[in-house]
């Protein structure tokens, strides 16, 4: 985290990284699972809002089955730099 450089930097990944940690606690829900395992259609999105200008932003996940979880969130964790920190949407 200190590699981002200045503190409201820091505080926006540790934000985004809590929607992503979120994200993944509904996914692993036992009604979310039940829902996939009898093929239910149901798609949990990542989004974050930014106090700092209001804007909702989407952090770019969208689960729609188990198997897309593990590369999702790798690839959301992977990425290092906040997307909310440059103050556009996404």
């Amino acid at each position: 985290m200190t590699s981002l450089g200045d503190e409201g930097t820091q505080f926006d990944r540790l934000c985004e990284l809590n929607v992503i940690e979120q994200l993944t606690n509904v996914c692993e829900a036992t009604c979310v699972q039940d829902a996939w395992a009898r093929d239910q259609p149901v798609m949990v999105h990542g989004w974050i809002y930014a106090v700092k200008d209001g804007l909702l932003r989407d952090l770019g996940l969208c689960i729609a089955a188990p198997e897309e979880l593990a590369p999702a969130y790798q690839a959301a964790v992977a990425r290092g730099s906040p997307l909310i920190d440059v103050g556009q949407d996404i």
